[in-house]
């Protein structure tokens, strides 16, 4: 009576792990072959890639080696369907289907393969969204810095863009001065040069995007019209230096008129050069400090750099509007090139009166540095 009692609870326990098998979720991974076991499925496809588009999409995938598939079926949401035929050369290989008239949004895409009779393959499963209006319409166009004119040309100067952004870039369309309509793309660069453009002319842009790398459509902002005097910023306008005087420096090379004072008599053919012939100075203990003899607004700074040796390639710049109280800008650089003027725009404008060179680096192994022409400017 005990064995058979033992029996009747084992024999229990094995029919509820067999109820219990046939309610789990995991039927529906399977889902495909029970309506019919003894069905001969066709092969399904493999390697599934999903691109997006606007109000369509791509999907392309490899489609299997077995001969009978015929067709593709493309199922998403409550009611979308797409066909396709595959005809022998897409045996094995990869395909591409476009598929449109998708609505906007994100949809799970099942993908199935069927042979000539009607048969399906067990289905396959790529989840992607769909780009549209709604999309396009919260795209922000690029931001402009500031516009500049060279002689016919209008420099455009966009604020910079990161790198991992979905911008492509930006077209702009504007009126020469031959009163033609010009077309120019700008990449990801910050400059847009818009060539011979017609004065007192607006000019209208769009920014296009691409939401990932294989999307299989651009989008556009929304177009936006410019007036180019709303941005424009004009050449700058130098100080004059006529009641400037050095105010302190840490040397100067008396052989050959090597003063300080060179730095700011407006010929670029005169030098300061800290002291050499005797008892140097050494980097990095150099600097020089200008008193313009009245407090300025000040956008930037221009330098112009002696012929030869001895050029500065780093220098520090402080300003101060007592002479007590200074500010460090931080440390800019100069290229090696002679004689021109080199500028250097500040992010805001500054007030000040005093401002101080202090080189750190030179082009060469010269250990004291020279400068021809130092100045300030505005717009």
């Amino acid at each position: 009576m005990k064995v058979l009692k033992i029996e009747l609870q084992y024999l229990l326990f094995v029919l509820a792990i067999v109820l219990f098998s046939r309610c789990t979720p995991i039927d529906h991974h399977y889902s495909d072959y029970l309506d019919n076991s003894e069905k001969a499925y066709p092969g399904k496809v493999d390697s599934i890639v999903f691109k997006p588009g606007k109000e369509r999409a791509a999907i392309r995938s490899l489609i299997s080696t077995d001969t009978r598939v015929a067709k593709m079926e493309i199922s998403w949401g409550q009611n979308g369907y797409f066909e396709a035929d595959i005809i022998p050369e897409d045996i094995a290989n990869y395909k591409e289907v476009l598929i449109p008239e998708i609505g906007e949004g994100t949809y799970t895409f099942q993908v199935r393969t069927l042979d000539a009779d009607g048969n399906h393959s067990v289905r396959s499963e790529v989840f992607g969204r769909v780009y549209g209006a709604n999309y396009e319409s919260n795209l922000n166009n690029r931001i402009i810095d500031n516009i500049r004119k060279q002689e016919d040309d209008l420099l455009v100067n966009w604020i910079p863009e990161s790198i991992d952004s979905t911008l492509l870039g930006t077209i702009v369309s504007y009126e020469n001065l031959e009163g033609e309509t010009k077309e120019v793309f700008t990449g990801i660069l910050d400059q847009t040069v818009l060539e011979n453009f017609q004065e007192n002319s607006n000019f209208t842009f769009q920014t296009i995007f691409k939401p990932t790398s294989i999307a299989i459509d651009t989008f556009y902002a929304a177009t936006q019209n410019i007036n180019p005097e709303d941005y424009l910023i004009s050449d700058p306008k130098l100080y004059p230096k006529e009641n400037w005087n050095i105010e302190d420096f840490s040397s100067e090379e008396p052989n050959n008129n090597r003063l300080a004072n060179r730095l700011i008599d407006d010929d670029v053919n005169t030098y300061w050069i800290t002291r050499y012939s005797n008892n140097s100075t050494n980097y990095p203990d150099h600097y020089i400090t200008i008193d313009m003899n009245e407090v300025l607004e000040v956008d930037g700074f221009y330098f112009a750099q002696k012929n030869g040796d001895r050029k500065i390639r780093e220098f520090e710049l402080h300003i101060s509007e007592d002479n007590e109280t200074w500010e460090n800008l931080g440390l800019f650089g100069l290229e090696d090139i002679g004689l021109e003027y080199q500028y250097i725009e500040l992010d805001e404008q500054k007030s000040l009166r005093y401002f101080k060179i202090v080189p750190t680096a030179g082009h060469d192994s010269k250990q004291q540095p020279g400068l021809a022409e130092a100045g300030a400017f505005f717009y």
